[in-house]
């Protein structure tokens, strides 16, 4: 079986991406209050810290998705076995989790492809050689793509014969705002075939004191991964940002169900973005929000489903049911 990676950030893509980051700067600095998206700090090295907080036995989200996998492993595998299909990871990171699915699939002797996108080229091309190296004799072809999603889904060869399952693991479409989040799914229904799966990770709504815990641990990971985008701004933008001038914290904010990460500037300073030909003044204990990871509830959940084009087919929950994937079914 073949072990193969494509990089997709080259060129024009890699300037146009690089555009997109400046205006996303421009524009969250000019907000009131400062607010930038956290797409951002993912670069390689943000990847590696995300990978850290994953693992930090606080860190709620990665424990019960670990759990709902383990537990459920059996029955995706029973719904996947009866077509041919392909695996397609959006923002895959180093595909830990999704490897309790891939070997269990594996074990199960069924034949398939596993096509991990990230935006991070490094993450993608150390999870290829990852797999090469412990899957090589298994029925499982892989492609690794390192673009942006929905260039990277656009890059996938079309097989009529073969049912795709997208997975969007992770909560990470608590990161958008709900009508974000929604124009995201309609996309991604666009881009797929009537009878095709998605498998999106939500973290539920519960006790805002466990969110707290989640959000921030006593190591200072959650710390250091949101003021790595000072680095990022001043590598990128020829920015001038002292990150020991600047803390972070996080809450649940109970006007948006949202838990946000702010970075707090400890003093007035004023900060010059090159790129941008900018001076941006911060007061002292002036916020910045750098995260916001959006809770849902199953009701929403249902709904934004229903609205965007998809059937339910089945929620797979942890124990405490802190957490569900939710598995879609493309509607046309």
């Amino acid at each position: 079986m073949s072990f193969d990676y494509q990089n997709m950030r080259s060129g024009t893509a890699e300037s146009s991406s690089d555009a997109q980051f400046a205006r996303a700067v421009l524009e969250g600095l000019s907000k009131v209050p400062k607010r930038l998206p956290s797409w951002l700090i993912y670069d390689d090295l943000g990847s590696e810290i995300f990978t850290e907080i994953t693992q930090l036995p606080g860190y709620h989200p990665a424990q019960c998705e670990i759990e709902i996998f383990q537990n459920h492993k059996q029955a995706i595998t029973d719904m996947l076995s009866k077509t041919m299909f392909r695996f397609i990871e959006l923002g895959a990171g180093d595909g830990g989790k999704t490897q309790i699915l891939l070997e269990h699939l594996i074990q199960n002797r069924l034949t398939f492809e596993y096509v991990p996108i990230d935006i991070s080229e490094g993450a993608v091309k150390n999870l290829v050689a990852a797999l090469e190296l412990r899957y090589s004799e298994s029925n499982m072809s892989v492609l690794g793509i390192a673009a942006d999603y929905f260039d990277g889904l656009s890059n996938i060869s079309s097989n009529s014969s073969m049912r795709n399952i997208v997975l969007f693991l992770g909560s990470t479409i608590g990161n958008m705002e709900l009508p974000i989040a929604e124009q995201f799914v309609r996309k991604l229904r666009e881009s797929l075939r009537e009878g095709d799966y998605v498998m999106i990770g939500f973290d539920l709504m519960k006790n805002p004191k466990i969110l707290y815990t989640a959000y921030n641990d006593s190591t200072g990971v959650f710390e250091r991964f949101n003021l790595h985008l000072l680095d990022i701004l001043n590598r990128k933008l020829g920015a001038n940002f002292l990150k020991e001038n600047f803390v972070q914290q996080g809450s649940y904010n109970p006007r948006t169900h949202a838990v946000e990460s702010h970075i707090y500037s400890t003093r007035e300073q004023t900060v010059f973005i090159e790129a941008l030909e900018k001076e941006i003044h911060f007061g002292a204990w002036e916020s910045m929000q750098t995260e916001h990871s959006y809770k849902y509830t199953l009701a929403e959940i249902k709904f934004l489903a229903e609205k965007s084009g998809y059937q339910i087919v089945s929620h797979l929950f942890d124990s405490q049911n802190n957490f569900v994937d939710s598995i879609w079914e493309v509607q046309k």
